[in-house]
């Protein structure tokens, strides 16, 4: 199984290495979809609604409908609301053990 996340933990001068793996594991198989006859795959266009028309790539954007119209939202408007990327978890403060609930 592959690591979801690598990183350190840092405290002080200290970083200690970490790997974070799921927890859980899929299992559902992976299907394709197949044309009867010929078992060829079958693909999924990206159509206008409205035209019928094939859309290419560089003509699609992502829009969210919000109180009967869309607002579009640009790469930048994503990574601005990313939070900051980084390998390393800052321990700020340690807490007593007993203060921790075992459950």
């Amino acid at each position: 199984m592959r690591a979801i996340w690598t990183g350190a933990i840092g405290f002080g001068l200290v970083n200690i290495p970490v790997k974070i793996y799921s927890a859980t594991q899929d299992n559902r198989p992976d299907f394709d979809l197949l044309e009867r006859k010929t078992l060829a795959r079958v693909r999924y266009k990206r159509v206008n609604e409205e035209t019928g028309k094939e859309v290419d790539w560089d003509n699609i954007v992502k829009g969210h409908y919000l109180k009967d119209r869309y607002v579009v939202l640009e790469d930048a408007d994503f990574e601005a609301a990313s939070p900051e990327k980084t390998k390393l978890i800052n321990l700020q403060t340690f807490v007593k053990e007993s203060d921790i609930e075992s459950v």
